[in-house]
């Protein structure tokens, strides 16, 4: 499965969604909801073809709320927190189905959902819609690990160890392996996925502290001064495209939004959650994990708690029906058939793409869960704004002019 955008504007857009959420260029939060009324959504279940859901800004669904109009359901996209803090949802009284449900998923994913979605008393506050996809900063290959110079080296667990064996790798010889495979091949995929991993990782832990994002802290400066010198050290010493990777096996292998399951189209061996480096920057920080998903939740506390009930439900069961089966691997892997998974997804390769392997090692994940929203930048960050920061990021790694202290200067005007 190709990935859905080059990773350097996910890099980009992320970074800008995590500054905007927070408050760094506006006061005011706003982000698009999906409301619904019973009826409707009952509907719905008859009859796959209605829309009569709406999409609204928040500021709307307060007005809405305030004039005695509260939808019955509200979809969100990530920021369920916020919908909290302002009273737009009330918790409900789960059923013993929705329940077994919530304890039969994988122990991160249950650690997750009882994170955003379960009051201390036991209610809901909604319940995930459709798929749920996992994130992470880089997954290191094992078998190419293990037949490498480096296999006495405990992989790197964070950013800065990272950076750490890459300066150790470029002083050994490693012939027949590649530090990343250019799964784009494009000209600075490579040095793209580092500069992401850098980026997001200190983005995410400083949003998870509850810190106010700072760029130009001495920390920070001296991790991209580490970073654009192996910039420069990987485009005079390494095979960068795929031609000349082509015979080499990659050490280590980012998939992005990580569906694609035991190796994808940015790696060409196998591996699993079991070989997951988090989004972290220094080895003492909480190994986070980004969670992208719809939650969907009770907006209207005069709705009638029987039909929220039945409605909920009937969610649950068309979410793992009908939301696509890869959406549903994280939820309920125990359920997904690796041949399925294949055929349905990865038809055009002979051996597919997911394994049994990935699957188990689903109930395995090791990590501290974290949830960003995607998609505010689509109401507040112009396309400008992402076309100015992708030439500053490429100015980054290819130019000496944009020194590390430049470019945290510039960070660190978007963050205010």
């Amino acid at each position: 499965m190709k990935r859905r955008i080059c990773v350097l504007l996910l890099a980009v857009m992320l970074a800008l969604s995590l500054i905007l959420c927070t408050g760094g260029m506006a006061e005011e939060k706003d982000f698009i909801v999906t409301v619904v009324s019973l009826a409707d959504a009952f509907a719905k279940f008859e009859n796959p073809d209605l829309y009569p859901e709406r999409d609204i800004h928040l500021p709307e669904l307060q007005e809405e709320i305030r004039s005695g109009q509260a939808p019955d359901l509200i979809i969100t996209y990530g920021d369920i927190e916020t919908l909290k803090e302002l009273g737009a949802i009330v918790p409900f009284t789960p059923s013993e189905m929705l329940v077994k449900d919530f304890e039969t998923m994988p122990p991160f994913i249950r650690e997750a959902t009882r994170k955003y979605l379960i009051t201390e008393d036991g209610q809901f506050w909604g319940c995930i819609r459709g798929g749920l996809w996992l994130k992470t900063m880089l997954f290191y290959v094992p078998s190419a690990w293990a037949d490498s110079p480096f296999h006495d080296r405990t992989p790197p667990t964070s950013f800065e160890e990272f950076l750490d064996f890459a300066e150790v790798y470029l002083d050994t010889p490693h012939e027949g392996f590649c530090l990343l495979y250019n799964w784009s091949n494009e000209k600075l995929c490579v040095q793209s996925e580092i500069l992401s991993m850098l980026l997001d990782s200190w983005i995410i832990q400083q949003q998870y502290a509850g810190e106010p994002y700072r760029f130009t802290s001495d920390e920070f400066i001296s991790l991209l001064d580490r970073t654009k010198k192996l910039f420069a050290r990987l485009a005079k010493e390494e095979p960068l495209t795929q031609k000349k990777q082509k015979k080499l096996r990659e050490l280590f292998t980012n998939p992005g939004v990580t569906y694609d399951g035991g190796k994808a189209n940015c790696s060409r061996e196998l591996y699993n959650w079991d070989h997951m480096i988090p989004y972290r920057v220094f080895a003492n920080q909480p190994p986070l994990i980004n969670i992208e998903t719809a939650f969907i939740s009770v907006g209207n506390s005069s709705a009638d708690p029987a039909e929220i009930t039945r409605c909920m439900e009937e969610k649950v069961r068309r979410r793992d029906r009908h939301s696509g089966v890869v959406e549903a691997t994280y939820i309920h892997p125990e359920q997904m058939d690796v041949e399925v998974l294949n055929k349905w997804y990865h038809s055009y390769q002979k051996d597919g793409v997911f394994t049994q392997q990935w699957l188990d090692s689903i109930q395995r994940i090791q990590g501290v869960p974290c949830m960003t929203d995607p998609y505010w930048i689509c109401g507040k960050a112009t396309a400008s704004d992402c076309d100015s920061l992708g030439r500053v990021n490429s100015q980054f790694m290819t130019s000496e002019k944009m020194t590390p202290e430049k470019y945290a200067e510039i960070w660190e005007g978007w963050s205010q």
